[in-house]
């Protein structure tokens, strides 16, 4: 059942407080048993040559398959907007958006940077 958006919020992100748990509850009973945590210690903890070279591969390996922060901000913009697409939208970015701002900062244009970037992100701009 998806919630309707808050028309309070204008344009604002606004961070649900229905997020769920980044563990998974089948296997949080598992992680959060105190045999898994000395495991993971000694696991960690370890000298071992095999152990060490092992950390290495899993980690690596891990780091594959990782969500990077790009990922999540588009995920975060596709539950915001489902039709969002990355490409149209760094293509309006390169054609109209950058250009405008910039050349409201290099004109000292204060106003167009209020209206680009919000009251107190367009003074600090100027002041500079």
């Amino acid at each position: 059942m998806k919630k309707s958006p808050n028309i309070r919020a204008g344009e604002a992100l606004v961070l649900s407080e229905n997020q769920q748990a980044s563990t998974s509850t089948r296997f949080a009973f598992i992680k959060n048993s105190p045999a898994y945590q000395r495991w993971l210690e000694t696991y960690e903890e370890s000298d071992s040559p095999f152990i060490s070279a092992l950390r290495t591969v899993t980690t690596t390996v891990g780091g594959w398959f990782d969500e990077n922060e790009t990922a999540r901000v588009i995920r975060s913009m596709k539950e915001i907007d489902p039709d969002f697409r990355l490409e149209r939208w760094t293509g309006e970015l390169r054609e109209y958006i950058v250009p405008e701002v910039v050349d409201a900062y290099l004109s000292a244009d204060r106003e167009s940077l209020r209206q680009w970037c919000g009251e107190a992100v367009g003074h600090s701009l100027v002041r500079r």
